[in-house]
């Protein structure tokens, strides 16, 4: 079944194109911690979000209203095996033009919940995007489902999304973005679950967001990987701390700009 939530704006699509910057694509990303507009953290959050003005955005573990109230919305399914916030998605990609080809399951053996794709119009031409939610490496250990082995969902995901992405139409420029829940390069994470991170990725994407980014006090676990087609302009450390210095979640955003490789 196919769970997609759409939010149709009054902006005609030619009004719309007046936001995109022709030769680059703007796109913001963000682990929400469950923040909802109802909330002082999502009602702080949604204004930083649209700030960005981005063309695409990918919201994990957060809620459909953090979302700019125009364009299109498209979401995982609603179940991933824990019901503390049973209206909050996994994950969640926006764009100001509609979606296409949404595929809400990936694979009858991924982790549920944690991956939605769809095809859409950009100022770089049509893209597919892949969104996902890589389960972290306590996943359904000491909670959820109580039945799972340190990374065995995190291992299990990228076995079941690497043929996804190996077998994707090479014609279109791809980007797979979300929460990936590892640090690229290496850091403290086994060898053996990096090696499989690099192994989904292999031989198509490539993180664009590895590495130190500037400000940003630590390298990030969210990531943007492009297909050839596409390469990286600037990645920009957006600020998790409200103005009182509080939290408003417990990842930092992104503000990423892609153009054509050439």
């Amino acid at each position: 079944m196919i769970c997609v939530a759409v939010r149709c704006g009054a902006l005609p699509k030619l009004l719309c194109s007046l936001f995109m910057i022709d030769g680059e694509l703007q796109i913001g990303l963000w682990n929400v911690e469950y923040a909802s507009i109802r909330t002082r953290k999502g009602a702080l959050l949604a204004p930083m979000i649209a700030s960005l003005s981005p063309e695409l955005l990918c919201l994990t573990e957060g809620h459909a209203n953090l979302l700019p109230d125009f364009g299109h919305v498209i979401t995982s399914e609603g179940d991933y095996g824990y019901y503390k916030y049973p209206e909050a998605r996994k994950v969640l990609l926006w764009s100001r033009t509609p979606w296409a080809q949404v595929d809400t399951e990936g694979t009858a053996g991924m982790p549920k919940g944690r991956f939605i794709a769809g095809t859409t119009e950009t100022s770089l031409g049509t893209l597919r995007i892949f969104g996902v939610c890589i389960p972290w490496h306590e996943a359904h250990v000491r909670s959820g489902y109580k039945n799972r082995k340190l990374w065995e969902d995190h291992l299990t995901y990228l076995r079941e999304l690497a043929p996804i992405l190996r077998n994707c139409n090479t014609s279109i420029p791809a980007v797979v973005m979300g929460d990936f829940n590892q640090r690229v390069p290496r850091r403290w994470q086994p060898q053996e679950v990096y090696d499989a991170l690099m192994g989904a990725l292999s031989p198509k994407f490539e993180a664009v967001t590895s590495g130190v980014i500037e400000d940003a006090p630590a390298h990030t676990i969210d990531h943007v990987a492009v297909s050839h087609h596409l390469r990286r302009k600037s990645v920009r450390y957006i600020s998790n701390l409200a103005e009182d210095g509080k939290e408003l979640s417990d990842h930092f955003g992104l503000q990423v700009t892609l153009a054509s490789a050439g």
